[in-house]
């Protein structure tokens, strides 16, 4: 039944791909994401599909024709970014939506080229984000502005910590700036 509810282009993805079926994850957030704008938590055991069962419905409910970056993802590692960026960028391919490394080791062409033509999706982590709000503020409101979605990975690894209260801190400053309420799906 979720996999109905994907636009086309997303379930030509999963065919290309020979998935077999969803994960129940998948299926759950595909569900809940399409259908709802709440906010949601995504739990479920280490390589369950959890980035896809974020994306796959953000990519087939966000317009990413709309001006300024549509999805945030923020990762407490660099490292992590780099391994999800190519996930998420394959999934982005066929619908010719732009993903891009926001941190002090990636590409600065391209970080450039996001600031002259802001869309797509952004893979950040909160320091280089922070960075941002104090270097380069009027970058925040070009770029994310128009934010639909943020994903937060390893949400459970901010809880109960300074770095937890200093993302919350940044989501709120997001928030302010955005012209409507944004959703957070944490991993």
């Amino acid at each position: 039944m979720s996999f109905e509810l994907l636009s086309e282009p997303i379930r030509k993805y999963i065919r290309s791909k020979r998935w077999e079926q969803l994960r129940p994850i998948q299926e759950a957030a595909i569900l809940k994401i399409l259908t709802t704008d709440f906010n949601y938590i995504l739990a479920s055991r280490t390589a369950s599909g959890k980035t896809e069962a974020a994306f796959l419905p953000i990519l087939s409910k966000v317009n990413f024709n709309e001006a300024g970056i549509q999805v945030l993802y923020i990762s407490p590692l660099i490292a992590l970014i780099n391994d999800q960026f190519y996930r998420i960028e394959e999934l982005c391919k066929t619908l010719e939506v732009p993903v891009t490394k926001w941190h002090g080791e990636a590409n600065k062409t391209l970080k450039n080229r996001i600031i002259k033509e802001p869309k797509g999706i952004v893979l950040i982590t909160p320091e280089s984000l922070e960075a941002m709000f104090v270097n380069r503020p009027f970058n925040i409101k070009l770029l994310f502005s128009n934010l639909k979605y943020v994903v937060i990975d390893e949400i459970h690894s901010f809880i109960g910590t300074d770095r937890g209260v200093h993302l919350k801190s940044i989501l709120s400053r997001l928030q302010k700036i955005n012209t409507i309420p944004f959703n957070i799906i944490g991993l």
